[in-house]
């Protein structure tokens, strides 16, 4: 008889443990790629947005995410000028991955990233698909 509702709550403890949020996304993310090397980098993560060659040894990558109002409302009022928004202008993340001799240094994540709940969680699209593809490889062994 009471089989039934514990068999009931380790479903839903496994299904909620399984979900990740954002933030813990972009941690995982942030570490995961320290000591890759540029090109596995690029093969799972795309191209950057933009690099910068700092020396000989030294280039920056710069990976964007941008979400379009992402909350808030929208008011006009008939006032000179159009109006005025209320929260949700959009929220954005710069991932700077630092490249030292071929191989990933560092990663900050700049802009407004913050979510409702958790810091940086609008960065963790940046570097999912390499967590993804390490995923996967680790299945498949």
């Amino acid at each position: 008889m009471f089989r039934a509702p514990v068999l009931l709550y380790l479903n839903v403890l496994l299904l909620v443990g399984g979900c990740a949020s954002g933030d813990v996304v972009a941690q995982r993310g942030r570490h995961f790629i320290i000591g890759m090397d540029a090109d596995t980098l690029q093969s799972c993560a795309g191209i950057p947005t933009r690099t910068k060659r700092l020396d000989a040894r030294t280039e920056l990558y710069s990976y964007e995410n941008k979400y379009e109002r992402t909350g808030g409302a929208q008011i006009t009022l008939p006032i000179i000028g159009g109006g005025f928004s209320v929260g949700g202008s959009g929220s954005y993340c710069h991932a700077i991955v630092r490249v030292v001799d071929g191989k990933v240094v560092g990663v900050n994540y700049t802009g407004d990233n913050d979510e409702l709940i958790g810091k940086e969680g609008v960065c963790a699209p940046i570097f999912r698909g390499s967590l993804r593809a390490q995923e996967r490889s680790g299945k498949e062994n």
